[in-house]
């Protein structure tokens, strides 16, 4: 089986939230996979097409989503934080309880996922198995819902709060956590030879 690379998503590092948003997509998608592989465990059991499918989760959210999250709590949230009293001091109260509420998704996101891993590490196995299906519901609409207030509440904060220099920093910061080169890339973004 052909390796999954997730270090490059499909939106370019010079457009920092376009590539953020496009990760929700990834996550909404993996979130439905993992529900359409509980239906799969009850009759089919732990076959091939589990066992390729429970690696294709495992694999995107111990390193894809980990990254991201990353991306919102050392870059994105932080910087968003320190921006809205100067640049949309009429959104902060309730821009700041979106983020309060994400970081927390964070948490139990983190705590729901090392259940839901163990089951796919058995799945992956070939070992039967029953993937709970309170868990999986539990998982896939936690992150459905932090998706959607990512999507609407923090990303139009983010449009009217971040500049260019601002979106430069965070899309190198983004680059350097998947290992890409920052440089060759904004070089080549601006027409100089790396």
């Amino acid at each position: 089986m052909a390796l999954i690379d997730f270090r490059t998503p499909a939106a370019g590092f010079d457009q920092p939230l376009e590539l953020w948003l496009a990760c929700h997509d990834r996550v909404r998608r993996m979130a439905s996979l993992l529900e359409r592989l509980h239906e799969h465990m009850q009759d089919k059991g732990a076959d091939d097409a589990a066992q390729v499918t429970a690696t294709s989760i495992r694999r995107y959210f111990d390193e894809a989503a980990p990254r991201h999250h990353e991306d919102e709590e050392i870059d994105l949230f932080p910087l968003l934080r320190r921006l809205l009293p100067q640049k949309a001091p009429a959104d902060e109260a309730k821009v700041t309880a979106a983020l309060d509420r994400l970081q927390n998704d964070h948490v139990e996101l983190s705590k729901l996922w090392q259940e839901v891993r163990t089951t796919l590490l058995t799945i992956e196995a070939g070992q039967p198995v029953l993937l709970d299906r309170g868990l999986v519901q539990r998982f896939a609409s936690t992150y459905r819902e932090h998706c959607e207030i990512e999507d609407t509440i923090v990303a139009t904060a983010l449009q009217r709060c971040l500049a260019g220099e601002d979106l430069d920093a965070l899309g190198q910061s983004m680059a350097e956590r998947r290992g890409v080169d920052w440089t060759h890339l904004h070089s080549s973004r601006n027409g100089s030879k790396p």
